[in-house]
């Protein structure tokens, strides 16, 4: 997956807030536990969220990333501004996965719908690169 909805917070009820919540969590996580699964003694999380797909859409289409995460912000914008001001939750974001590319330059626009939509509801945009091991082949 390529697009998330991410919402976490050091005091944030995760299980409280989707138990009522129409939002379908792909992971969910809790503060003290380990970061990584069957590493007992290794570091432990800091806060409690969940994650929500976005976009099934592949790093190397970030246009429908954006297509899919407008139309996400629209049909769960109600549940998205409770989500923002239950008690607990420090930080909402959407994060979209981009395929880096292999030019000296790299830009990506961002349209102002999505940006509106993101502001209004108090939401972070963050944008996560990846290369291409060996600079070639595709990842979805």
């Amino acid at each position: 997956m390529s697009c998330t909805l991410r919402a976490i917070g050091t005091l944030f009820d995760v299980d409280a807030f989707l138990q009522t919540s129409a939002l379908v969590a792909d992971s969910v996580f809790h503060r003290g536990e380990t970061r990584l699964a069957g590493v007992a003694d290794g570091p432990r999380r800091s806060a409690s969220g969940f994650n929500v797909a976005v976009s099934a859409a592949g790093p190397h289409r970030l246009d429908a990333q954006v297509d899919d995460a407008i139309r996400f912000l629209g049909e769960h914008e109600e549940e998205l501004r409770r989500l923002g001001s239950f008690d607990g939750v420090e930080e909402v974001c959407i994060e979209f996965a981009v395929r880096r590319s292999e030019a000296a330059a790299q830009s990506d626009l961002f349209p102002a719908d999505l940006l509106w939509r993101v502001g209004a509801l108090d939401i972070d945009l963050l944008v996560t690169q990846y290369a291409i091991a060996g600079g070639a082949g595709r990842m979805d």
